[in-house]
């Protein structure tokens, strides 16, 4: 059986955007410190998306699984509940990952309508949503600032529960799961022409992460994670121009399927939301 010192040694590498291996990668087992909270808003009951606002350092963003309302939640970095907001004129089929960033000096919210368990849709969908300020309203509502609709450019269909924003190379970033091996996929962060169905291009393929369930790329794009179950995986590069190299992979306390994963603007804490529990874990790295 392969080890994951050796997983990086096989991804293939794709087009202008590569990722590379390291010659021994290490694991490390014992982040500096790990907090775990409860999230106070028990409405979230399947938090499957986890952002880092861009307007405020203790805020976080989430929203639940399939099967429920089009409305994204604001806690602090403690669990405590904060606001909630409905998304006015989409669906929610099966929202699966979230990401904050910025874009020509505006923040932005992005909402992966991406997941399909049983890969028979045609299509995806993501909702770009200015990212609002705590209000002291109950229940705002926010009407996306644009929408993608996409396709994959192979016509077949994928689960993809990671999605993130390349703010360096305006790209979003799609990674698929229950697919062996893990394909990376990219799209032009804000199209031309958004009325047309765009085709998702794959880029890279990533035989040993298995089943990613969160995808976060630092701002300065310096550094990317990938969540798996119980484990962060960080590749790094020093400009945007440079393939991805693996640097290690982060274990952490046991969660209830651990779907979600944000990385904090200044690459300092982590934080991970479970499925099926109101369990917020903090994971201090620097």
């Amino acid at each position: 059986m392969k080890t994951i010192s050796q997983f990086i040694l096989s991804i293939v590498c794709l087009i202008s955007y590569s990722i590379s291996h390291a010659k021994s990668p290490i694991v490390i087992k014992n982040p500096l410190k790990q907090q775990r909270f409860v999230i106070e808003n028990q409405v979230i009951t399947e938090s499957s998306g986890l952002a880092c606002s861009t307007r405020d350092k203790k805020i976080l963003w989430t929203h639940n699984d399939s099967g429920h309302m089009p409305i994204i939640y604001a806690l602090n970095n403690h669990g405590k509940d904060q606001d909630s907001y409905f998304i006015d004129g989409v669906e929610s089929i099966d929202w699966e990952d979230m990401d904050a960033f910025e874009y020509q000096g505006r923040h932005y919210l992005l909402i992966a309508d991406t997941g399909d368990n049983f890969r028979v849709l045609w299509e995806h969908r993501l909702f770009f949503v200015e990212e609002p300020s705590i209000s002291q309203q109950p229940h705002p509502t926010l009407t996306p600032a644009w929408t993608i609709v996409f396709q994959f450019e192979n016509g077949r269909s994928y689960d993809v529960e990671a999605a993130a924003v390349d703010e360096q190379r305006n790209k979003v970033v799609l990674l698929t799961k229950r697919h062996k091996p893990t394909l990376m996929f990219e799209l032009p962060l804000k199209p031309e022409k958004l009325e047309q169905v765009l085709q998702a291009v794959k880029v890279a393929e990533l035989p040993y992460i298995t089943n990613p369930s969160a995808v976060d790329i630092s701002p300065d794009g310096q550094i990317m994670s990938i969540n798996t179950y119980r484990r962060i995986h960080r590749f790094s590069r020093k400009t945007p121009k440079e393939p991805w190299q693996y640097q290690y992979s982060l274990k952490y306390k046991p969660m209830f399927q651990p779907e979600a994963m944000c990385l904090s603007r200044d690459s300092k804490n982590y934080y991970v939301t479970s499925e099926k529990r109101f369990d917020l874990l903090k994971i201090k790295i620097k």
